[in-house]
Parts: C-alpha cells; structure tokens; sequence
C-alpha cells in the first residue's frame, strides 16, 4: 500500500479559497458593494483587512500617536469614586455609593465595561485598517508620481 504525498499549504490554500468564496458570495447576497463581484478585487480587500487585523497591537500604529495623550481618546473603564465637596460630606456620599448604589448598578457596570473593552478592539483594528489604507494611498500616489504626464 502506498500513500500518495499531499502538500498541506495546497489542501490549506484551496480551503482557504473555498471559504473566500462562500464568503464573498454571502456578502454579495446580503447586500455587499458590487465590486466584490469581482473575486481577484475581494481577495485583495480581504488580504489588506487580515494585515491590518494583523498589526492591530496599538504599538504598531501611527494613528494613536498622532491622536495624542491617550487619557483625551482612549475608552476608561475603570470607577473612581471620588468628590469636590470637603471631606465630611463627601465620605458619606462616597459610602453611599460604594456600599448602596454600587452594588445595585454593578450589572449595568459590567456590562458596559465588556462592550468597552469590545469597542477598544473594533478601534484598534479600524485604526489598523486606516493605517493600511493611508500606506495603500502613498504607494499609489508615488506611482502616479514617478509615471511622465
């Protein structure tokens, strides 16, 4: 008995583009831009969006730097129980908060922190995504730049 060799990136590579293409036609089935008709053109747009999920890791990206100081742009999630009245007052109310309406609203808290922390991943890779798209538009225009007119 033998055994015929197959190659793991071809049986992957074919995969891969059945998946692709079930994919493109779903798209296009509820309603995707009519260029993905086009299955060369969805496969270069899948490929730039799967290199900008890629480098999505915020330190890999120039946009946030750009934004500036996170504390004026990122999402925070975390509580702080704190007041501007004098002490005496603001002791009392902050027991308040933390021992009765806390416990109380500590669900809606959760809850909001998970799509947070959701929100926070969508942004990084859609900053990902400009970012690839900014290099994609500097490459073309340097094309354009070199061509005679």
């Amino acid at each position: 008995m033998t055994e015929a060799a197959v190659s793991v990136d071809a049986v992957m590579s074919e995969l891969q583009g059945r998946v692709r293409e079930r994919l493109r036609t779903e798209l296009l089935r509820n309603g995707a831009s009519p260029a993905f008709d086009d299955p060369r053109l969805f496969a270069d747009v899948e490929a730039l969006l799967q290199t900008a999920t890629d480098v999505s890791d915020s330190d890999a990206l120039l946009l946030p730097e750009l934004l500036g100081d996170p504390e004026t742009w990122r999402l925070q999630t975390a509580m702080r129980y704190q007041s501007h009245r004098p002490s005496g007052p603001a002791s009392i109310i902050i027991f308040f908060k933390r021992r009765v309406l806390m416990p109380v609203v500590r669900w809606l808290f959760e809850y909001s922190r998970d799509n947070f922390e959701r929100q926070r991943r969508v942004n990084r890779v859609l900053f990902a995504c400009v970012q690839e798209l900014a290099v994609e538009t500097a490459r073309l225009r340097q094309e354009l730049d070199r061509r005679p007119h």
